[in-house]
């Protein structure tokens, strides 16, 4: 598919971001497979952060150091 329908080319941004939204959401998440290296970074993660847990920043801290 390379080009949009006529109807759906005349959509404007938002309303084209808002299409997406709808497409994904319609999507079973079983239909959604999850590469294993995904679920591998995920383990490790989770271990590194059971590690230590104090490590690292809250997302207020995180936030705050933007500003």
């Amino acid at each position: 598919m390379s080009a949009l329908p006529p109807d759906l080319a005349r959509l404007t941004a938002i309303e084209k971001v808002e299409l997406i939204d709808l497409l994904w959401k319609s999507i079973p998440e079983a239909e959604l497979p999850v590469p294993e290296y995904h679920r591998r970074l995920i383990a490790e993660r989770i271990a590194e952060f059971e590690a230590d847990p104090d490590e690292g920043q809250t997302w207020e801290e995180v936030k705050a150091s933007e500003n």
